[in-house]
């Protein structure tokens, strides 16, 4: 699987998670997490990153102080890149499971749906249902008109 879209790459991610069995799953917009699951009643948080350089420390230190605050049991980070190897042995100390891009295509092989399409909100059709109803009351008024008046 080749990830190279960042507009959507947490929604990738989401898609993934489903395919992999977690549950609960939420985008969420805290400091240092993009989404939240549940597997195996474990809660799970995860910090989404599509970089086209390696993740360094920095970025690990804000996933790491988000995880410390205790409301999760495993942390995830996730990146279609690599990490250095200081943000590897943060992330290792601190029990943070490390997803980088050769894990991710590992764990996509053989998941039947396309990751990669975009999400795309369904559009309402509400305006072509009204037209049609619209279009169908006035071929009935025309011929009742026709058939009454004009015979």
């Amino acid at each position: 699987m080749k990830i190279n879209n960042a507009a959507n790459f947490t929604q990738i991610i989401v898609k993934l998670l489903k395919c992999l069995d977690y549950s609960d799953i939420k985008e969420v917009s805290e400091e240092g997490i993009d989404i939240i699951a549940t597997k195996d009643g474990k809660k799970y948080c995860f910090k989404c990153q599509y970089d086209i350089e390696a993740i360094g420390e920095k970025k690990m230190e804000t996933l790491c102080a988000a995880f410390k605050k205790g409301k999760y049991d495993k942390a995830v980070y996730v990146t279609n890149s690599s990490f250095i190897s200081a943000a590897k042995k943060l992330g290792e100390k601190e029990g943070v499971l490390l997803w980088d891009r050769n894990t991710v295509d590992r764990m996509a092989i053989g998941i039947s749906e396309s990751l990669e399409d975009e999400v795309v909100e369904p559009k309402s059709r509400l305006g072509l249902y009204i037209g049609i109803g619209a279009g169908v009351f006035l071929l009935v008024v025309a011929a009742l008109v026709y058939f009454f008046v004009i015979r």
